[in-house]
């Protein structure tokens, strides 16, 4: 009797310890994790699927490369890095979410920042780049790190890489719609050689998201119909690598400057 209550008295123990989130139970999340979500869309069908004005749209590809992470605390930013993985370098991430439906999921739906949960509970702003650096995005990307080498999300050694790369599809009528985003203007001998300079239109977007809940576990939500808002998708083949005052590409550059298409849950 001595032993059964003892027993169950450690069962108790252990039981009281995963609840309060100091046990071995606890599957806690890493500190500096920031699962990214994508809102409005189905993730229950494959290729995804989202509505705009009425019309059903699949997302045959959606990524987005970014950059340059950074804290404010006590009114100063701090410079921090990504931890290394096959989706990160330290200062590189890429947010991959159209392979995540697929039975062998291939994608990155999380940035992982290098933070500690009391520099994280310190800061009140989180800021970052849509985008590359010069000197990353006009590298050869064959002897670059995952995932600087991904070919899908590759333009040309002169423009670069695609720092936004979306390609939906209408299924009724099957009809395509693509939005490309890097930098406009390189000039350079060669599409085969990078720019010594900056491109005329950089196109990198800055982001800056105030942190006020003291807390680290915090989710991003992306909404890719704000991305494409007041575009008319069945009218136009979209905007690849095009001025940002061409076309639709004014409208689509305008939401990722001015539309909360990347905020917090």
């Amino acid at each position: 009797m001595a032993i059964s209550k003892i027993r169950l008295a450690a069962l108790v123990a252990i039981v009281l310890l995963g609840a309060s989130g100091c046990g071995p139970l606890t599957d806690s999340r890493k500190a500096g994790e920031i699962p990214v979500h994508l809102s409005g869309v189905n993730d229950s069908v494959c290729p995804m699927t989202m509505s705009v004005s009425n019309r059903d749209w699949q997302i045959n590809y959606l990524g987005v490369y970014v950059s340059n992470p950074e804290v404010r605390i006590d009114g100063r930013w701090q410079a921090l890095n990504f931890q290394k993985n096959d989706w990160q370098t330290k200062k590189v991430a890429l947010l991959k979410f159209h392979g995540m439906c697929e039975e062998t999921p291939e994608g990155n739906t999380r940035l992982l920042l290098d933070a500690s949960e009391k520099l994280m509970k310190l800061a009140t702003n989180l800021r970052f780049t849509i985008g590359l650096p010069f000197e990353q995005n006009h590298a050869n990307p064959l002897s670059q790190p995952s995932p600087l080498n991904d070919s899908s999300m590759f333009w040309s050694w002169q423009a670069g890489h695609k720092f936004i790369r979306l390609d939906l599809t209408n299924p009724d009528t099957q009809h395509n719609f693509s939005y490309h985003l890097g930098s406009i203007g390189c000039e350079s001998d060669a599409p085969v050689r990078p720019p010594e300079k900056a491109c005329a239109f950089t196109n990198r977007v800055e982001m800056i998201l105030p942190m006020t809940q003291l807390d680290t576990e915090l989710d991003l939500s992306l909404s890719v119909s704000t991305m494409v808002a007041q575009v008319a998708l069945p009218q136009t083949e979209g905007c690849k690598f095009d001025p940002p005052s061409e076309g639709v590409c004014k409208q689509l550059l305008h939401n990722l400057l001015h539309r909360p298409w990347l905020d917090w849950e």
